[in-house]
């Protein structure tokens, strides 16, 4: 992977618009994964949390197009082109929403320069007056949270 490309973050539910919306911005970034454009890291829990989701008796009952098979493609789809890094140590602690920090810390570890998310909470980490947010914001800098449009508008302006 080329030193200047750019290192990505997908959250759970990027990866799930990635799947079930294929004109939708978050599989355009998806796109840009496979086309080797950006570098997209993800954890085992990451990949465990996408799983989860997506196999969701409720989900499946909604999307009858939605399968164990695809979303195992999808799943393989990723594995193939991102890079997993294992064992993610805790670098960051964030109590308004624990179930985010698996995806700050992998960011950390990564040295990735985005998280693309639509989730407020990781969001707000951008504008925030908490104390973590503050914290979030100097110790990560530059890293960018950013919803997928915007990180399209960034990355790939053409592509927006």
């Amino acid at each position: 992977m080329p030193s200047d490309q750019v290192k990505v973050i997908f959250d759970c539910n990027t990866f799930v618009q990635a799947l079930l919306s294929p004109d939708g911005a978050a599989a355009a970034s998806m796109e840009l994964v496979r086309r080797g454009e950006i570098a997209l890291y993800v954890s085992p829990q990451v990949l465990a949390e996408i799983r989860d989701v997506l196999q969701r008796p409720v989900i499946m009952k909604r999307l009858p197009s939605l399968t164990i098979e695809r979303v195992q493609a999808f799943l393989e789809d990723v594995v193939a082109h991102a890079t997993t890094i294992r064992n993610v140590p805790a670098k960051f602690r964030y109590e308004r929403d624990p179930e985010d920090e698996p995806y700050i810390n992998l960011a950390a570890v990564a040295g990735a320069d985005y998280i693309v998310s639509r989730d407020r909470d990781l969001l707000d980490l951008m504008t925030g007056t908490s104390v973590e947010c503050k914290e979030f914001r100097q110790r990560f800098r530059p890293l960018k949270v950013v919803q997928p449009l915007e990180f399209l508008r960034e990355v790939a302006p053409d592509q927006s």
